[in-house]
């Protein structure tokens, strides 16, 4: 007979990793905001993840040179990829990333939806 509940452990063990959070009970303050979030693990997940990106420092980037123009939402979506890829330190698939983003770059100059201009500022950006 299939041991649902079993199962459901064994997927959560194997695929969560869970954290134990203590609050002393005369923090009322701290205790009352967890309280009124709708979804406390979801609130966790995005203080961290705001946290992460507010005080990332990069391996590979140049963050002194900062896109402050308009880009196409592939791009942007390469570029968001080379930013994870980068603060994991994975050299080898933030370096495929940026030249993706070379590479899509350069088709899009091509098609005049991007100035040159803009094209070697996102290759001086991500190191190309």
């Amino acid at each position: 007979m299939f041991d649902q509940q079993n199962y459901i452990n064994n997927y959560i063990k194997d695929n969560y990793k869970s954290i134990k959070v203590r609050l002393r009970k005369d923090n009322a303050l701290l205790i009352n905001k967890i309280e009124s979030v709708d979804n406390v693990n979801q609130y966790i997940i995005d203080l961290i993840l705001k946290d992460i990106y507010e005080n990332r420092v990069y391996n590979f980037i140049n963050n002194d040179i900062l896109i402050d123009f308009d880009i196409s939402p592939k791009i942007e979506k390469l570029i968001k990829e080379a930013e994870e890829a980068d603060l994991l330190n994975d050299y080898g698939l933030y370096m495929n990333l940026a030249y993706a983003i070379d590479a899509e770059a350069k088709k899009e100059v091509s098609h005049h939806d991007l100035k040159e201009s803009q094209w070697n500022k996102l290759a001086r950006r991500y190191c190309l």
